[in-house]
């Protein structure tokens, strides 16, 4: 997918994009100016901008010059931003996937623990749901012994909050995140446990490696994760439109799964699609017609 542009572009890491400056309708093709925190200046006939939706929404203000029109700022605003988080747990095996020795049922799929109970405690006094995918049912080329826990709301904050305090108070010379790893294993047992075959002390039940997303902490991500519609939005579908119709007048367009098609807001797939519509739009502009 991205083999084009590692061969024919020219990639800058680690630069955060601090101004833009767009042209208006009397200025020539070619000035859209954009300035990093390092001080360089870049300067382009189009610029198609895919910050996340929540960090436009903390810095579209001081980042665009001439200011964004209040309708596009209107539609920034009025789309809901996600703290759905995801924690991964792999296993040697997939223990839970063994058929039941009278019935010979499988379990497999999705999970939910709707309210945990006392069997969570004490990791769990709010008895935040629970919801996990199992991997391990994906196509034979990429499934793998993995449970993916999705988190939101008031447990993210803490899973989040709990990982990066112990991050910061962790031993330099800790390169394996034990105290992260522990965290996560301990804070997840009760519900993995509860999965059929689970025995503490065989092997395959002892999970050998974690991940956990942090978008909440992420700057760069905006403090979260992706697009939603929250109750009371008044005209979502309007707003979703004005941004994926961006400011082509003035050179900039969005992009990004808060201008996906409606069947995939929210989603990697529809970050790329927009993408590959925006690109579109551009080559039709210069008189590029689809192929």
């Amino acid at each position: 997918m991205a083999q084009a542009v590692r061969q024919d572009a020219t990639i800058h890491f680690g630069q955060t994009v601090i101004k833009v400056v767009s042209r208006m309708e009397d200025w020539p093709i070619g000035c859209v100016n954009v300035t990093t925190a390092s001080g360089d200046a870049f300067l382009f006939d189009e610029l198609v901008f895919t910050a996340p939706l929540g960090w436009l929404k903390q810095h579209q203000a001081s980042t665009f010059q001439p200011p964004l029109p209040a309708r596009l700022v209107s539609a920034i605003d009025s789309i809901g931003y996600g703290c759905l988080e995801k924690v991964y747990i792999s296993f040697p095996d997939a223990f839970w996937k063994r058929p039941d020795a009278t019935t010979g049922r499988v379990v497999r799929g999705f999970c939910q623990w709707l309210a945990p109970g006392v069997y969570a405690q004490p990791s769990n006094p709010e008895h935040w749901p629970h919801e996990a995918v199992d991997l391990s049912t994906m196509p034979a080329s990429t499934a793998h012994p993995t449970l993916l826990f999705y988190t939101f709301g008031a447990q993210s904050r803490h899973i989040t909050d709990t990982l990066e305090a112990l991050r910061a108070n962790a031993d330099k010379t800790d390169t394996t995140d034990t105290a992260q790893n522990n965290f996560l294993i301990n804070y997840f047992r009760p519900y993995f446990s509860r999965l059929p075959h689970y025995d503490a002390v065989e092997p395959a039940c002892q999970p050998v490696a974690c991940l956990a997303t942090s978008w909440l902490h992420d700057d760069l991500a905006g403090n979260g994760s992706y697009s939603n519609f929250q109750v009371g939005l008044e005209a979502g579908d309007e707003d979703v439109r004005t941004m994926r119709e961006g400011l082509p007048d003035r050179g900039l367009w969005l992009a990004g799964e808060h201008t996906a098609p409606f069947v995939a807001l929210g989603t990697a797939t529809g970050a790329h699609w927009s993408g590959e519509s925006v690109g579109r739009r551009i080559a039709e502009s210069y008189g590029r017609q689809r192929e």
